[in-house]
């Protein structure tokens, strides 16, 4: 059963790929001349991860387990609890997140790029194997 705080946190990261797919594909010229575009599009990536990091937590709660230490922990154990298929590709959000908290003043512009044009389908695959798990 998912709770109405993950179902909250799932229609956050709806509306949040939402916001990044409106963008259609971005280009490092793009985010290199838009320094508002880009941060919005640093922010929106940060806070997605944030909220499969969260869910994650959350389940692991719901199945009476102490709290991961880590985001990359929390991943490990809802692949071990059946919630995900696999750790990657939510592992390297997690190292993306880290990298982005912590080296915040030299973001990879082609980085934000690959991830708006190519790994947005990775959240949606994140967010289905959430809700198969709650319904199964």
């Amino acid at each position: 059963m998912i709770n109405g705080v993950v179902l909250r946190k799932l229609e956050a990261l709806d509306k949040v790929i939402s916001e990044l797919a409106s963008l259609g594909k971005v280009s490092v010229e793009q985010l290199q001349r838009d320094w508002v575009m880009r941060r919005a599009v640093e922010r929106d990536l940060q806070v997605m991860v944030e909220i499969v990091i969260n869910i994650c937590q959350r389940l692991i709660s719901a199945a009476n387990l102490p709290p991961a230490s880590t985001g990359s922990e929390a991943i490990k154990r809802c692949v071990a609890l059946g919630a995900l298929s696999s750790e990657e590709p939510y592992r390297r959000m997690v190292q993306f997140r880290n990298f982005i908290v912590h080296c915040y003043e030299q973001v990879n512009v082609e980085i934000l790029v690959s991830l708006v044009n190519r790994r947005l389908d990775d959240f949606r695959r994140f967010r289905m194997e959430i809700l198969r798990h709650a319904q199964g």
